[in-house]
Parts: structure tokens; sequence; C-alpha cells
């Protein structure tokens, strides 16, 4: 299985599940690759207050979006550093059709967004894609993380016209939320 694959399906599926459905068939996958044990560890992980800090970044970001007249939000997390995160706000912007991921480099500034360490712990025991259970482990980490900022996103702002995207470090594609 390629986990590049994989998340090429999470940009679809972002387009054409509902969050929970989302939720449901990656947790699936990784009961799969990866067993019940990891992937309750997973699913069990509280989130709570990394979406509340998720939510203070990105009420900014969008403040800051809206004044400086950005083409874009992107929001991007290190899987290898704790999840540390930072929002960009980007002067360009290329849709997924284009494969043009350089505007992304280009921002008018960046916010800190949140940590999320227990993530990090579990993601370093298995790493990204050696085995299908470093597999199974990262899609689910990945789209609990995914699914938690298009949240956010749609909690704060439904009707905002900028995209907002997400990845994490060196991730191509990036994935579009809206």
């Amino acid at each position: 299985m390629d986990i590049f694959e994989q998340l090429e399906e999470l940009q679809k599926d972002l387009n054409e599940k509902t969050l929970d459905e989302i939720e449901v068939k990656y947790y699936q996958l990784c009961l799969k690759l990866a067993g019940i044990k990891l992937s309750n560890e997973i699913k069990e992980v509280d989130l709570y207050a990394y979406t509340d800090e998720l939510k203070i970044g990105l009420n900014k970001a969008l403040d800051i979006a809206k004044s400086e007249s950005a083409k874009a939000i992107y929001f991007e997390y290190d899987l290898d550093n704790n999840w540390d995160s930072t929002f960009f706000i980007c002067e360009e912007y290329s849709p997924l059709e284009d494969n043009e991921e350089d505007w992304a480099c280009d921002w008018i500034e960046d916010l800190e967004g949140p940590s999320l360490e227990r993530f990090s712990e579990i993601y370093s025991k298995n790493g990204f894609d050696g085995s299908n259970v470093a597999i199974g482990s990262t899609i689910y980490l990945v789209t609990r993380t995914v699914v938690s900022y298009v949240k956010v996103f749609k909690e704060l702002s439904s009707t905002s016209s900028i995209p907002v995207c997400i990845a994490f470090h060196d991730q191509d594609p990036i994935l579009r939320v809206k």
C-alpha cells in the first residue's frame, strides 16, 4: 500500500464525504493495517485542547488574511517535531489541478500554531511508511489532524472565500480544505 495514494484519496474524500465518514474510513484502514490496539490508541487521543488552540490560531489567520488581502491560508504541521505547526498567510495560491505548490512558500505573515505531542509520540514508534503498521497509523494520525482543522474552519468561517489548506511538512500535494 502506498501512503501517497492514501493522501490523494483523502483529498477526494474531503470533497465527497462527511467528516464523520472520513474518520470512520481511515480508522477502518488503520485497523486493517495496524491492528486494534494502535487504532484505538490513536482514536482515543483527546483533541479538545488541540482544537481550541487551532480555533484561536485560525481565527487570527483569517483576520490577517482579510486585512492583508491574502490569497490563501496554509496550515503546516511537523510529524517529526511534536506536531508543531504554523499558519502561513500566503500572497499567492494555485488550485490543486495546477500541480504547483510553490505558492505556499511565499507568505505575508506566519503565526505559531498548536503542537500535538501525543500524536508525535505515536508516530515516532512506527515512522512514516516503512511497514503496513506505519502506513495505517500515519494516515489515521494525519486524518484526525485534518478533520480537526476542517471542523474548526467550518465552525469559524463557512462563508469565507479564501482558500484554506493543510499539510504536514514536505507533503506534496497540499490538501485543499476550501
